[in-house]
């Protein structure tokens, strides 16, 4: 087949796919070469906690939430409970269709790249098979349907993959009160009370974590890109975040 036939209506959605791909890459490798990247600031690694954060947390004094303050895991050498895979795989199913779809194991570009190139390649090779062996092809949305659900598959069988060679919990035993305290980058939604966004944290050993966190302050809301302070919750046994323009501005 030459290139004009993969712009036929039966394979154009699937080449539109794999192009999207393509583009996703490319975009990564721009972003790269800026010294970003579209799956978060990669200016996370090396972290520290703003000078009189703990004195200005532990007092209390610019977030009126003194009742809530209790609930925090302010004693941040406490607690070392392991940071379980399985604690994280949770959090992602309470997402419903976004964990069907797999997207709990894998950052969202990671998985819309994944998505794109699978949903084509077997789009493709589903119209190519039936025209050698049959001499036809698919309208184009009969075909999607297989696709879609091969992409499916393959996208979530390479989250698990994913998870298991960039592990989310560190071989050397990393604690939640090593997340807590770490600074961070909210790199997928936006966080508000309620509704909690994908927060890319580097650990003491390099490795990245992703978990999902609601803003400390009840009225806050945090956009994607935003550099915050990352912080462990009790009551909930999850994660509360504050930006760190909060400190800047003061």
């Amino acid at each position: 087949m030459d290139v004009a036939g993969f712009l036929t209506p039966e394979f154009f959605p699937f080449t539109v796919s794999i192009g999207l791909f393509f583009g996703l890459l490319t975009l990564e490798l721009v972003f790269l070469m800026l010294g970003g990247s579209l799956m978060g600031d990669g200016g996370d690694a090396d972290v520290s906690v703003p000078d009189g954060f703990e004195a200005d947390f532990d007092a209390d004094l610019d977030f009126d939430v003194e009742a809530d303050l209790a609930d925090l895991d302010t004693d941040f050498d406490a607690l070392e409970t392991d940071l379980a895979e399985t604690e994280l795989e949770a959090t992602a199913g309470n997402f419903g269709v976004l964990a069907w779809l797999g997207l709990g194991n894998l950052p969202a570009a990671i998985w819309l790249a994944s998505m794109f190139l699978s949903f084509g390649v077997i789009g493709v090779g589903v119209q190519m098979a039936l025209s050698e062996t049959l001499g036809l092809t698919l309208n184009a949305a009969l075909a999607a349907v297989p696709a879609f659900f091969g992409a499916r598959w393959f996208t979530k069988t390479f989250g698990t993959l994913f998870a298991r060679v960039i592990p989310k919990v560190e071989t050397e035993s990393v604690s939640e009160r090593h997340l807590g305290r770490r600074k961070g980058v909210v790199s997928q939604g936006t966080a508000a009370r309620g509704r909690p966004a994908e927060v890319r944290v580097t650990d003491r050993h390099g490795n990245t974590q992703y978990l999902r966190a609601e803003p400390f302050r009840d009225d806050e809301v945090i956009t994607p890109g935003t550099e915050v302070i990352v912080m462990r919750h009790r009551r909930d046994d999850g994660y509360r975040i504050v930006s760190l323009d909060t400190f800047n501005d003061k």
